[in-house]
């Protein structure tokens, strides 16, 4: 009797029938390219609701940022966690931060299910933001199709002496890109390419934190202060 496929791998078998997406793959980047805009809302939309119960990011790893975030910047007012689907960890970092705003993006129409997302693309800039996070953080950088554009847009986002904190995992490295998850680096490229849209957007890169300890999530957090 062939095995029926788990909840991540029909999600994937399901984008992957949604258009001709092609895989680019070039200097230790993988890179989906999608026929239009609108395929990829929908692979990104269809993903989030097959996998809105589940949860990668675990709340021992946001303790440890936001430990880190106090220690870096004091006391932190607003905050942006990029594609959160459910919610949880803007409210993590509110919790342990006890900032009164942190705000999640989502690009799903499930956004106004969660207390403090915004149904939102996170590669386009918001006025609103412009300027006024004290971090912004993200583990759903591999959701990107155009990454550079993306970072840029978060850069722009940061205050002035502010924080971006980005997790890379084994699952974000070229091998695990796929048709719902189009971009994977490794770590050395995805700082290259950091590197080269921070120098543009005024922000220069401060240190890689090894969360790698961690049983339940281990991560490596590429960490950039806007200048």
């Amino acid at each position: 009797m062939k095995k029926e496929m788990g909840i991540f791998k029909q999600a994937i078998a399901a984008a992957e029938a949604s258009g001709d997406i092609r895989r680019v793959e070039r200097d230790g980047v993988a890179l989906h390219e999608y026929p239009d805009y609108e395929t990829y809302v929908k692979v990104q939309t269809d993903g989030n609701k097959a996998k809105l119960k589940k949860q990668f990011v675990k709340e021992s790893h946001v303790v440890f940022l936001s430990e880190y975030l106090s220690n870096a910047l004091g006391s932190v007012s607003f905050g942006l966690c990029h594609g959160t689907r459910a919610g949880r960890e803007q409210a993590w970092f509110a919790r342990h931060l006890g900032a009164a705003n942190i705000v999640g993006t989502e690009i799903s129409d499930t956004a106004d299910q969660f207390p403090n997302t915004v149904q939102w693309d996170f590669h386009d800039d918001n006025p609103d933001w412009a300027g006024r996070a004290d971090f912004v953080y993200s583990n759903s950088w591999d959701h990107a199709f155009e990454p550079e554009r993306a970072f840029a847009a978060w850069f722009r986002q940061l205050r002035p002496g502010g924080l971006m904190l980005l997790d890379h995992t084994k699952n974000q490295a070229p091998k695990s890109a796929n048709a719902l998850d189009p971009f994977g680096a490794e770590l050395p490229a995805l700082q290259a390419m950091l590197d080269r849209v921070a120098k543009a957007e005024g922000a220069v890169f401060r240190e890689v934190l090894d969360c790698t300890g961690n049983p339940q999530y281990r991560a490596r957090v590429v960490v950039y202060a806007k200048s």
